[in-house]
């Protein structure tokens, strides 16, 4: 199979087979009149004249094989010359000849990598097709439910469901279906190669979305940041008690986990309550009293196991202090000073503690050993960590275009556009930005440290956004848009097809914070007796609780490590690798693409992970290649971050036919296990519910079912019987995609709950 810039002749192959030289220079030449094919009588001559044309030392279009400066420069517009006569030749003979006898075809997205998972699928023939021949011809793998249409000599094959991302295509047309109008049929089938882009299409022409209709919290100072504890409070870390809230529960008080909560009496929308004279740490318990835990903050995080808060606290000489506690406050102990302010800080576990002050990024631990583990070289302000503290964002001294920092590895990444509103997903492993480089701001997110990023669908696209907030796995982001006549709105949508979830009244909306599931949105806002903390329930997002999930911390290597296996990065590798993991040697080359398919928290703290290593097809090879990855990831010898202890990677093989298993995620709520499965084809329904089983560590088969989404080509797998630990997921040769064919081979991988 031949690529000419997406053309595949099959009668030049034959033609010039055994002259490579020759059959490139014919390639430039029929690439030049794609639409002329030259009369089966002339190709005696063509050949003796490009013949010629080679002895005399020149390649295609008389350039030479080795370019010097000279007299023979003077053969170059004899050659021009000769070539528009081989051209002007080819037009009039195919002119006088009325049927052409070869039948070529040409697509925009022929060998290309990241085409656009919306793009429908073209293939632009040379002539009049039996259009309702070719269309029975065509097979698409991985399979895509499609619908034809024809615009003169093209056929369009546009997906019901969109493409998938980040996925390798072959769309074969079947020889005997290649026929033309005129009878003529097709030497050789045409076989169309491509890999598309790592997001889903954005999603236009959506119905109004629901309303948030948010509840008062509270009072708040005009500053301050929030974020949701374990139990699904709202904390702010610079709320207002009102005179009538308990202090019965002080922040050095022992926790009485007998202790009723207090009955609350239900603050009306919009009634402010007298303000109190000075601001705390203050949480609001869903449906209960108000609660100090400890002083006014400048940031606040909660350890990955829940049990433990840290709080960056005014020192009253100009800088912070660092300050661990129980998740009520209680037990306070400090950690260390910070001789100017702590702007952010995070967990990367739960015995260390990474900080930045703005010019820098620390870390300390609970035995009070801080290092200081990254500084920028060239200016900027640190003014976001990721959640595990492997990455910083470095907002730029003027103008736009800050940079997303590996902390461990030094290197950076330009976020095109960008300013200060950046936002990472709870897991740490995808970030989201306004674009603010052009009148038109734009969202963008992208997985971190990827470097492919991809705009959201907005809904207005002349609108600007602002207070960017995500969730703990990055479906959903949450921001303030403000339209052209300066109307604003808070919108919370999915990612990343940008499809609104929610929209409600901004009245300058700051500190916006999603809960971990995406169900609970919490923000600061203004009214008129000063500030308050509003929350208000995401309408369409179920709400969920993560299980035995990978700390953050791990989830960042991971997605870091995995990219510089596809980009080649050898340095990452290894500043990513633990001593004695070769990660080069079991890499293989030439990577397009990888899946992560399924993540695993072990009972010994290491993180296993699986993972799908992808070549897309080729000119020397038209099938993608695939090698199984599994690997370990354990904290690095000081205690901070994770690193790749063991790899194992088996030997690139073709790709099967059939579906295949792109991602597994599985979430707990209320003892309710659910797994989402996401495949890279379409599905035949019927044959879902039968192929899958759960089964729980000690083998038995457990109670589930499954139901299948064929717009998200995701399969919803519930297991209702209070399982708990690791679980097994089996899917059996009896799932099939649209076009009949069976999962190759079984599939099973592993999947944790809450314990």
């Amino acid at each position: 199979m031949s690529w000419l810039g997406g053309w595949f002749d099959p009668e030049l192959e034959e033609l010039f087979r055994d002259d490579p030289e020759l059959l490139e220079t014919a390639k430039l030449v029929r690439a030049a009149r794609p639409q002329s094919d030259a009369d089966p009588r002339f190709r005696n001559r063509l050949r003796a004249q490009l013949a010629a044309e080679a002895s005399r030392g020149r390649g295609a279009f008389g350039m030479r094989r080795r370019w010097h400066f000279g007299p023979a420069h003077a053969a170059w517009g004899g050659a021009a010359v000769g070539v528009a006569l081989i051209g002007a030749t080819v037009l009039t003979l195919v002119d006088n000849h009325p049927v052409d006898r070869t039948i070529t075809a040409i697509s925009d997205i022929a060998a290309q990598h990241a085409v656009s998972p919306n793009h429908v699928i073209t293939v632009a023939f040379n002539q009049p097709m039996d259009e309702q021949a070719v269309e029975r011809g065509v097979r698409i793998q991985p399979a895509t439910k499609v619908s034809f249409s024809w615009q003169n000599n093209t056929m369009l094959i546009s997906p019901v469901y969109h493409l998938t991302g980040n996925t390798p295509y072959r769309v074969t047309i079947a020889k005997t279906a290649l026929r033309a109008s005129s009878g003529v049929s097709a030497t050789a089938p045409i076989t169309l190669t491509f890999g598309t882009a790592p997001t889903p299409p954005p999603v236009t022409g959506q119905a109004t979305p629901p309303s948030l209709t948010p509840s008062v919290l509270g009072p708040n100072a005009a500053d301050g940041s929030l974020l949701f504890a374990p139990d699904g409070s709202v904390v702010s870390t610079a709320g207002v008690l009102p005179p009538s809230a308990s202090s019965s529960t002080s922040a050095t008080a022992t926790p009485t986990p007998t202790t009723p909560t207090p009955t609350p009496t239900p603050t009306p929308e919009g009634v402010i309550p007298p303000p109190a004279t000075t601001s705390s740490l203050v949480d609001f318990p869903p449906g209960g009293t108000s609660v100090a835990l400890g002083p006014a903050a400048t940031a606040a995080a909660y350890s990955p196991n829940g049990t433990t808060l840290a709080t960056a606290v005014d020192d009253g000489n100009g800088g912070s202090k660092i300050i661990v506690s129980l998740s009520n406050g209680s037990q306070r102990q400090r950690l260390t000073d910070s001789p100017t302010p702590v702007t952010g800080l995070t967990w990367s576990s739960n015995d260390r503690i990474v900080y930045t002050t703005g010019t820098s990024v620390n870390s300390v631990d609970r035995a009070r050993n801080t290092k200081t583990l990254y500084s920028p070289s060239g200016g900027g302000t640190i003014t976001a960590l990721d959640p595990g503290g492997a990455y910083a964002y470095v907002a730029p001294q003027s103008g736009n275009g800050g940079s997303l920092v590996n902390i461990a590895a030094g290197t950076t990444q330009l976020l095109h556009g960008s300013v200060t509103d950046v936002a990472f997903s709870g897991d740490g492993t995808t970030v989201a930005w306004a674009d603010e480089s052009t009148s038109k701001v734009r969202l963008f997110t992208e997985a971190v440290g990827q470097d492919a990023p991809a705009a959201v669908s907005m809904l207005d696209s002349t609108a600007t956004i602002g207070h960017i907030a995500l969730d703990r796995r990055g479906d959903e982001a949450a921001f303030v848009m403000t339209d052209s006549a300066m109307s604003t709105k808070l919108v919370v949508v999915q990612l990343p097809s940008g499809t609104p979830l929610a929209v409600g009244p901004a009245d300058n909306a700051t500190a916006l914070v999603l809960s971990p599931g995406g169900d609970q949105i919490a923000y600061v806002t203004t009214k008129s007796g000063g500030s308050v903390v509003e929350q208000a329930a995401v309408p369409g997002a179920t709400r969920t609780q993560s299980g035995t999930q990978s700390p953050a911390a791990a989830s960042s290597t991971l997605r870091a490590f995995v990219d510089a296996q596809v980009s080649g990065d050898l340095a990452t590798l290894a500043a990513l690798s633990a001593p004695g993991v070769d990660a080069v040697s079991n890499t293989p080359g030439h990577l397009s693409r990888a899946y992560v398919i399924s993540t695993y928290l072990t009972s010994q703290g290491a993180v296993s992970a699986s993972v799908e290593l992808i070549i897309d097809p080729s000119a020397d090879h038209d099938a993608p290649r695939v090698a199984s990855e599994t690997l370990s990831l354990t904290r690095n010898s000081t205690g901070g971050g994770y690193v790749v202890s063991n790899i194992g990677t088996t030997p690139l093989v073709d790709e099967s036919s059939g579906p295949h298993v792109v991602q597994v995620s599985s979430t707990t709520d209320a003892g309710v296990t659910t797994l989402q499965v996401s495949f890279d084809g379409d599905l035949n329904p019927a044959s879902v519910a039968g192929a899958i089983s759960v089964q729980s560590s000690q083998g038995t088969l457990l109670q589930s079912t499954a139901v299948y989404d064929p717009g998200s080509r995701t399969v919803t797998v519930t297991v209702a019987q209070g399982a708990s630990g690791a679980l097994t997921l089996a899917i059996s040769t009896a799932l099939a995609d649209v076009n009949g064919q069976p999962l190759t081979a079984s599939f099973e991988t592993t999947v944790g709950t809450t314990a």
